[in-house]
């Protein structure tokens, strides 16, 4: 063997001793510490449901550790879920593009879809689920909320911080289960903060293309308060006016014997809102009682006049 070829085979055999211990001994504690740092990142993601950030991150753990079975495993059971998700994120852009639009009808079929029991599913735990475009837990999302007292589904479409409604956002209530078919809605546009309707707003209610309410408020943790005027012109063609004033949602400018003998049922809970008709020698002409518990809470109505 000549001096040359020796050479070569002490280099060769040199070579294939170090490949050995890199390769022929399994991963290095490099590739492992950074396999589990990736693994651990797309864990965070995967709570936050960023799941495209989570399986990027999961692809980064796979290429430390290529022949690890159990990341393997994760890497499809991720996978699996994503691909889940992404019809819950598709309903929720679609509630999203439907409140944005005021398509109460859109929002409508939601509820009363497929995705309806899909979404309940997500909430059955906490009463609501939540989805952020961009991620996390606060900024603008979209929210659906169920409650255990009554089948009324409800939205918020807005700002969040931290999970709850702050800043400013839309509560969105519609149902088509109306007597005469007609889609019945309530928004509330304005400011919230403790998870609540506080500050001022804009509050429609209508029943098809019947207005009942399109009007500025102050509310306070959900209700409405504040001293308002009313003008409107009544079937018979009389003109009438008034000022009305609710606290803590509840009309207090006239007793509860003026409504009892003008034939009206006294509320025994807080409403949001209530509006009283006079003629022009002060009698109550009509009343109109748009009532509900909370603004975030359950949504129950009732109408009474004369």
């Amino acid at each position: 063997m000549t001096r040359h070829t020796k050479l070569m085979a002490a280099w060769m055999t040199t070579a294939f001793f170090a490949m050995c211990l890199i390769g022929c001994g399994g991963p290095t504690k490099e590739q492992k510490q950074a396999a589990e740092a990736y693994q651990k990142e797309a864990d965070a993601y995967m709570e936050n449901e960023d799941y495209i950030k989570a399986q990027e991150a999961m692809k980064k753990a796979l290429e430390q550790l290529p022949e690890d079975e159990e990341l393997q495993k994760a890497a499809e059971e991720l996978d699996k879920k994503a691909e889940e998700i992404k019809q819950y994120h598709a309903i929720m852009e679609a509630a999203m593009t439907a409140i944005e639009t005021d398509d109460a009808a859109a929002l409508d079929a939601l509820q009363e879809g497929e995705e309806r029991q899909l979404l309940l599913e997500k909430a059955k735990d906490t009463g609501s689920y939540i989805y952020f475009p961009e991620g996390g837990a606060s900024g603008i999302g979209v929210g659906f909320y169920t409650f255990d007292d009554c089948e009324c589904d409800q939205w918020y479409y807005g700002d969040y911080v931290e999970g709850k409604r702050e800043g400013k956002g839309i509560w969105y209530y519609v149902s088509s289960h109306t007597e005469d078919g007609n889609l019945y809605k309530e928004v509330y546009d304005g400011d919230w903060s403790e998870d609540a309707p506080n500050g001022k707003g804009h509050q429609v209610i209508a029943l098809g293309d019947t207005i009942d309410t399109d009007q500025e408020f102050k509310v306070k943790n959900g209700l409405f308060h504040g001293t308002y005027e009313m003008k409107d012109t009544l079937e018979d063609g009389t003109e009438v006016k008034g000022t009305y004033q609710l606290k803590k949602g509840k009309y207090v400018t006239i007793s509860d014997e003026e409504l009892e003998a003008n034939n009206f049922v006294v509320p025994e809970e807080p409403h949001l809102a209530i509006a009283f008709l006079y003629n022009e020698a002060g009698e109550v002409k009509s009343c109109t009682m748009v009532y509900a518990e909370d603004a975030t809470k359950g949504v129950k109505h009732f109408y009474s006049g004369q």
